[in-house]
């Protein structure tokens, strides 16, 4: 079975971008079973991990339905550290790894990567 991980470069910069990513991993984690998906993961970097910062807006509202839905969510360590939002992520259910960890395991995991 295949895994997909989304990495969500954009945010509040290019917010028509980060809507479309966000709804594509929610939409590819619905259908995973009829698409032999094992995996979906979304990772916040950049522009994207700021977005946790902003979680009353609609791009926080789908992450927060993302999480609840039960697809995991990551976020840069070194990012969410240097802007002051470990707290922000740990409250909204998204996991902090280093961005290089990461990458390292999508590469490794065998994932296809899509960025948005």
């Amino acid at each position: 079975m295949a895994k997909i991980a989304i990495v969500l470069l954009s945010g509040e910069d290019n917010p028509g971008r980060a809507m479309a990513g966000l709804h594509v991993a929610k939409r590819i984690y619905d259908a995973r079973q009829e698409n032999e998906i094992e995996e979906v993961e979304v990772f916040l970097f950049t522009q994207g991990l700021k977005l946790l910062g902003q979680m009353d807006s609609e791009l926080g509202q789908l992450i927060r339905e993302l999480v609840e839905a039960g697809v995991v969510i990551g976020a840069c360590t070194n990012q969410l550290n240097n802007w002051s939002l470990a707290d922000a992520a740990n409250a909204a259910g998204v996991k902090a790894e280093f961005a290089r960890d990461a990458f390292s395991r999508y590469a490794r995991d065998g994932f296809t990567v899509l960025t948005f």
